[in-house]
């Protein structure tokens, strides 16, 4: 049986996800955790940054003295101008989690919190896919390269007002698919879901594996910890959770 995702208005692409930060309160744990199971690539930026270059998807980077409560996970939106575009968000109801402050190989970078308090980042890097999109790897959807970021889940009470607050800053495309889910595509790079039903899960990372089983087993043998079984949505893929090393939450997808 196939399963065909709806098909999510596209944004203009002019605003992609092009970084997403994770949490890493042990970095060379996290480290070698993601270079052994998955081939991520890591270069050092700052005492606080260590970049990642994984197979496919979005930069990615470790961030090390991260607060208690800090989501394991924030993804940072690629604009011309951080400062403009932060005060644009605040104008809209958002609100300035971390001022301005640059980086050694990024930039200018920002934090901010949406309108239901969950946490974003401003980037001036550019998106190193460039123009290409990476659908949501479900169904008969392409699938992108195995080992890389392939979508993201991010907490909005009111998936409608997310919708709405990205539209209208970022210019992404959204659409309401089942009950609690109100998926998001920004045009280029990758795109997600906004859920309702878990605000203990703020932000949530999915890693393509072919086989999601047999990775959920490997994660427990090299430090990490898997959340239950894999679990099969007939028709349209595979799902695992688990925490690395660090204790950040992340998720697989496969076939």
């Amino acid at each position: 049986m196939s399963f065909e995702l709806p098909a999510v208005p596209a944004g203009s692409g002019a605003h992609p996800i092009a970084l997403v930060v994770l949490s890493a309160n042990d970095p060379a744990a996290s480290s070698a955790f993601y270079f052994t199971l998955f081939g991520w690539q890591f270069q050092p930026l700052s005492p606080e940054l260590t970049a990642i270059i994984p197979p496919g998807g979005p930069m990615a980077a470790l961030r090390a003295n991260v607060p208690a409560g800090t989501p394991g996970m924030v993804p940072y939106i690629s604009v011309p101008d951080v400062e403009a575009m932060l005060a644009r968000v605040v104008a809209a109801g958002g609100a300035i989690e971390r001022a301005p402050w640059s980086v050694s190989m990024i930039g200018k970078l920002a934090r901010f919190t949406d309108l239901g308090g969950t946490i974003y980042g401003l980037t001036e890097a550019v998106a190193p896919a460039g123009t290409q999109r990476i659908p949501m790897p479900l169904g008969t959807n392409p699938k992108p390269a195995a080992g890389g970021i392939c979508s993201l889940e991010m907490y909005a009470a009111d998936g409608a007002a997310a919708a709405r607050f990205f539209g209208g800053l970022f210019s992404w495309g959204a659409l309401a698919t089942m009950q609690h889910y109100m998926a998001f595509d920004p045009g280029v790079g990758v795109g997600g879901v906004f859920q309702s039903h878990t605000p203990a899960m703020p932000a949530l990372a999915y890693i393509y594996a072919p086989d999601v089983e047999a990775k959920l087993t490997e994660i427990d043998a090299t430090g990490g910890k898997r959340r239950g079984d894999a679990m099969r949505m007939p028709g349209a893929g595979c799902f695992g959770y688990f925490t690395d090393p660090s204790g950040a939450s992340m998720g697989l997808i496969g076939p």
